[in-house]
C-alpha cells in the first residue's frame, strides 16, 4: 500500500517538476506574455505622476461597465455554488476513497471494517439528503441553494439578497423536516 502513495507522490512531483520547467521556458524564450487588455475603464498614465481617467464607461467590446461589473458579480456568486459543491465532493470522496481502503485492507479488523462501513452509508445517507434539501430548496423558488449535513447540525446557503424571519422560519421547517435536525441546529445564510 505504502509504495503505492509513495510512487503516486513521486509521480506528481515529476509531473510538477516537468509544467514547472517548462512554464519558465516559456517565459524566458518570450513565448508567454503578460496580459494587458482588460475590460473596463480606460485609465491613462501620463508623466509627472498625473493621472486621467477615461469617463467613457464603454468597455472595448461595446458593453456598459456597470453591465459588467454586474455580469462578473452574477458569474462569481453562481461559481460559489458550483465551488461548493466541488469542494464538498472532493473532500467527500477523499473521506470514501480512505474508508474503501479500510474495508478492503486484510489487515483491518472486523470491528473496523464494519465501522468503515457504517461511516461509508452515513456519508452516502448524509449526500442524498444535501442534494435533496438544495432541490426543495430550488423547488421554494430560488436561484440556488447549498447544504452541508453534519452529525448534529445543518447549514444552508440559499442564493438570495436577504431573508426574512417567515422565509427562515419556513426554510427552517422544511430542511429540520427532510433531515431529522432539531431546527435549533439549522443555521441559514443569504447569500446572492
Amino acid at each position: 500500500m505504502k509504495t503505492l502513495i509513495i510512487s503516486r507522490r513521486v509521480l506528481s512531483l515529476a509531473v510538477l517538476s516537468i509544467i514547472g520547467v517548462v512554464l519558465l521556458l516559456l517565459f524566458k524564450h518570450g513565448a508567454v506574455k503578460e496580459k494587458t487588455d482588460v475590460p473596463g475603464m480606460q485609465v491613462n498614465i501620463p508623466t509627472a505622476g498625473e493621472v486621467l481617467i477615461n469617463n467613457d464607461r464603454t468597455a472595448p467590446d461595446g458593453r456598459i461597465a456597470g453591465d459588467l461589473m454586474e455580469e462578473t458579480a452574477t458569474k462569481s456568486d453562481a461559481n460559489f455554488y458550483v465551488e461548493y459543491r466541488l469542494e464538498r465532493e472532493r473532500t467527500r470522496g477523499q473521506r470514501v476513497e480512505w474508508l474503501r481502503e479500510v474495508i478492503n485492507n486484510a489487515n483491518s479488523s472486523s470491528e473496523t471494517r464494519q465501522k468503515a462501513q457504517d461511516n461509508l452509508l452515513n456519508i452516502s445517507s448524509r449526500m442524498e439528503k444535501e442534494v435533496e434539501m438544495e432541490n426543495l430548496i430550488k423547488a421554494k423558488g430560488y436561484d440556488d441553494a447549498a447544504v452541508l449535513i453534519d452529525d448534529k447540525s445543518v447549514t444552508a446557503v440559499v442564493a438570495a439578497d436577504s431573508l426574512n424571519h417567515e422565509e427562515t422560519m419556513q426554510l427552517g421547517e422544511l430542511i429540520a423536516r427532510g433531515t431529522g435536525v432539531d431546527s435549533s441546529s439549522i443555521v441559514i445564510i443569504a447569500k446572492l
